[in-house]
């Protein structure tokens, strides 16, 4: 299994050796934490795919005359895995990008990953990419000083052609949409959002502590964050005294207006020997001692993930859900009230095989389908209609989902009877039924 540390969130800060605009070339070195442009990548939804992970060994930036073409954004290759992305963004670089104005990016790839629900069965299938390079082409994009968020939004259900059913390989055809956005000015960073500076759920060790600061490795890069007396500190943390070098954790944070990062929550995982581990759960037992779940992301840094992990679970294990993000009150999540195709991570304080969980969390996910003309749809919720043969519905056996909006969802489009419709938050399963508090909403696009 590899290390991503929920890649969720991967922050890469490097060396890099970029061409200078107005002539001749100059080094571009970034430090933790820094850089003017963060790229990050997001996913649109193929509802059959339960994982999608891409190897990406470089990306340039084309400039546009008389900027010129960077070099590697990248300091080594980075393993995506693009499903658990759908519906948001996760900082993929953070980098020293030479000032002027861009119009496309070259994107290298190596390989594929690609896991399926064939029957009841996770598969993983043969991944064939059509080609080892993606050209991308955009709106003027102009990078100057200050920090600039360039997303690059692969459009998953126009990217994969499945041989099937039964499905026995995909081809490969990368197709990024990408935009960009700017950080809200100073003193506004609480309107930021996942494609704008918000950063959730950045997992990491704690490499160094020199206060009010402390540095994490991800599995590809450091990164510093600055704490302040609003930052809270959770499991264990009451201050940033209490983090030790070593500590797993999970930090929010917001992006300044200069580019730096501030921490606005710290949670400790686990000790420097734990592992966690992220996925669609695929099978239970009764009463419950065992979650299986469909390979996603963990911790451990090995390039040869499995398709399937099991986690054990006993009395002491803490199940949880993040309501900060809901500002509703949740449905039950633990022993008794979980089910098939949730989305969850599990932490353990040892890497020993099989993977006891300390705690198991219930993380966001995104599901597509049709909005229902019954019951009526509102601003507030409606019901949504998935297609059977979308992987959720294959695990979960439900082709129907009560959506609930959390309040102050941000909601990209209105569900109307009759549309297609993406909706990202946290599924619940309560006596055979599943529900969905949505935290946004869109079109898939």
């Amino acid at each position: 299994m590899k290390r991503v540390f929920l890649f969720t969130l991967l922050s890469v800060v490097f060396a890099l050796l970029l061409t200078g605009c107005g002539g001749g070339n100059k080094t571009n070195v970034t430090t933790a934490g820094a850089g003017n442009a963060t790229i990050q990548t997001g996913d649109a939804v193929n509802d059959q795919i339960a994982k999608f992970e891409l190897n990406i060994s470089s990306i340039t930036l084309t400039g546009v005359s008389p900027t010129a073409t960077t070099g590697n954004l990248l300091s080594k290759p980075a393993e995506v895995e693009f499903t658990h992305q759908a519906g948001t963004f996760e900082p993929l670089t953070l980098a020293n990008v030479p000032q002027g104005t861009y119009n496309g990016a070259t994107i290298s790839i190596t390989g594929a990953e690609i896991v399926v629900i064939n029957g009841t069965t996770p598969t993983k299938v043969p991944a064939n990419l059509s080609s080892n390079t993606v050209t991308v082409t955009f709106a003027n994009i102009t990078v100057g000083a200050s920090p600039l968020f360039i997303n690059f939004d692969l459009d998953l259900a126009n990217s994969v052609t499945l041989n099937g059913p039964p499905i026995t390989a995909a081809t490969v055809t990368p197709k990024f949409n990408v935009t960009s956005t700017t950080t809200p000015p100073a003193g506004n960073e609480a309107n930021e959002d996942h494609d704008n500076g918000e950063m959730d759920d950045v997992h990491g060790s704690v490499k160094s502590i020199t206060a009010p600061n402390f540095t994490i490795t991800t599995n590809s890069t450091d990164i510093t964050f600055a704490t302040d007396s609003n930052t809270r500190f959770k499991d264990g943390l009451t201050q940033l005294s209490d983090l030790k070098v070593g500590d797993i954790v999970e930090v929010d944070g917001i992006t300044k207006a200069d580019g730096t990062h501030l921490a606005t929550k710290v949670e400790r995982e686990e000790g420097q020997n734990g592992e966690e581990v992220e996925g669609l759960i695929s099978a239970l037992d009764n009463p419950l001692t065992k979650i299986t779940v469909i390979h996603q992301e963990d911790s451990t840094g090995s390039s040869n993930s499995p398709v399937t992990v099991d986690i054990g679970v006993n009395s002491g294990t803490v199940f949880s859900v993040r309501t900060d993000k809901l500002n509703i009150t949740a449905p039950a999540f633990d022993a008794t009230h979980i089910g098939k195709g949730q989305r969850i991570e599990a932490d353990s304080s040892t890497n020993a095989a099989p993977l006891l969980a300390t705690k198991v969390k219930l993380r966001e996910q995104a599901l597509i389908g049709t909005v229902a003309a019954s019951p009526a749809p509102t601003s507030s919720g409606f019901t949504l209609t998935l297609s059977p043969t979308s992987a959720f519905a294959t695990l979960s056996g439900a082709t129907s989902i009560p959506v609930t909006f959390a309040n102050n969802a941000t909601l990209k489009t209105t569900p109307t009877a009759g549309a297609t419709i993406r909706v990202r938050g946290l599924v619940f399963f309560n006596a055979g039924a599943y529900s969905i508090i949505a935290v946004r909403d869109d079109d898939n696009h």
